[in-house]
């Protein structure tokens, strides 16, 4: 199974949340449409719906429907791609005919995959219209509309969702349940938090330290919709200059950091939730692109700036065993679960190509090469394992490639 994190990693979702409790609120001196929708989760588009706004401005002692934070919400369809009233024609958007571009030129960067692998989410906000996430098919045959409200990072197969609301608090949501909002302090407002499958919480929160690479993260854990709803939200693991990565499943979470702050290098590490014991998996001085396979079973990390022979890019058990070292050095993102497709690191070439490298046999092969290269190591591979979408270091636009099929595995 997939794992998302938030925000890169995310997934951007929408939703309507008009609640079912409004009230009335009077504008005060210092309030703006965006600080008022902000407040209470909704888009500025949104407020102004529900208050038949034609403008953008407010004027002290005006008076708004609001919906409550916090209140009774109308239970969230389904996540689905809402069209806009007329789809923009390629014209519009600058969209020259390039065979495999997906976006105009210019435009965004870390694109999303939604679950079912057939469209890409990225923020935009083209020549005279609105800033919002934009929706376009991945087979290149068009747009299918304007992502207008608030981004929320999904759980596996978009059952929960978790929609900032304040400086300080997230909003939980179960779609398609009737007690779809709770309200759950976090204090990143649910930048940095992890979903687990079943709709459990897990998101870090950091202290103060002289150096960055000496700073406590504390992984907090918290179960909005299940037995432990109304038990606050509680301390896992303490490391050090580190990063919550993800739920492999729905009992251990995965992170890197220091267990002690001048431990001299950073491990990769699992946490069980319910005892907080942790399995370091391996170490290294500087750990980046880690990655657990799609069953969470495996997980992909690279190592720099270690001794000599230490560096690398590796693949390790979750359950524990032996590190595998990867025969190509590069950007590595999992297929399936049994195989990595690698973009190698190669300077001086003048387009990037793509290697897939099974992990249980060793055995390589080139698979394509890219008409150009990667910008800022900014792609992904869709859910299904069947494409791929990176952004452009030429044009600065969304390219997908069909991926060879061949032999897939589950």
């Amino acid at each position: 199974m997939r794992r998302r994190s938030l925000w890169a990693g995310a997934v951007w979702a929408a939703f309507w949340t008009a609640s079912a409790s409004a009230a009335p609120y009077t504008v005060k001196p210092g309030d703006t449409l965006y600080s008022l929708a902000r407040s209470v989760g909704l888009t500025v588009a949104q407020l102004q719906t529900l208050n038949s706004l034609t403008g953008p401005g407010l004027k002290v002692g005006q008076v708004l429907e609001v919906p409550t934070v916090g209140g009774p919400l109308a239970s969230p369809s389904p996540l689905s791609i809402p069209p806009v009233p007329v789809s923009p024609s390629p014209d519009a958007l600058n969209l020259e005919p390039v065979a495999g571009r997906v976006s105009r030129a210019g435009c965004c960067a870390h694109p999303v995959w939604t679950a079912d692998s057939t469209h890409l989410l990225f923020l935009d906000r083209p020549a005279g219209r609105e800033v919002g996430m934009y929706s376009v098919p991945a087979d290149g045959t068009g747009l299918s509309g304007l992502w207008r409200l608030p981004p929320t990072l999904l759980s596996e197969g978009s059952l929960y969702g978790l929609q900032p609301a304040g400086p300080a608090t997230a909003l939980a949501l179960h779609f398609g349940a009737s007690s779809a909002g709770v309200v759950v302090t976090v204090p990143t407002s649910g930048r940095d938090a992890v979903w687990s499958p079943e709709g459990r919480l897990a998101w870090p929160t950091y202290g103060a330290a002289d150096r960055s690479d000496w700073t406590p993260l504390t992984v907090l854990t918290a179960d909005p919709f299940g037995s432990e709803a109304k038990a606050p939200s509680r301390p896992l693991v303490t490391v050090y200059g580190g990063r919550l990565v993800g739920w492999l499943n729905e009992d251990t979470l995965l992170l890197t950091g220091r267990l002690a702050r001048n431990d001299a290098r950073r491990s990769v590490l699992t946490v069980d939730r319910a005892t907080g014991r942790t399995r370091v998996l391996a170490q290294g001085q500087l750990l980046s692109g880690v990655r657990p396979s799609p069953d969470g079973t495996q997980v992909l990390f690279r190592v720099t700036l270690d001794a000599a022979g230490r560096g690398g890019l590796f693949v390790v058990p979750t359950a524990g065993g032996a590190v595998w070292p990867v025969p190509t050095f590069g950007s590595g993102r999992w297929q399936d679960n049994a195989r990595l497709l690698l973009v190698p690191y190669e300077p001086g070439q003048a387009s990037h190509r793509l290697l897939r490298i099974d992990v249980t046999t060793g055995q390589t092969e080139d698979l394509l090469s890219f008409s150009d290269k990667i910008a800022g190591d900014d792609w992904q591979v869709a859910p299904d394992g069947t494409r791929l979408v990176y952004l452009s270091a030429g044009d600065r636009a969304l390219h997908v490639l069909t991926l060879p099929d061949e032999g897939m595995l589950p």
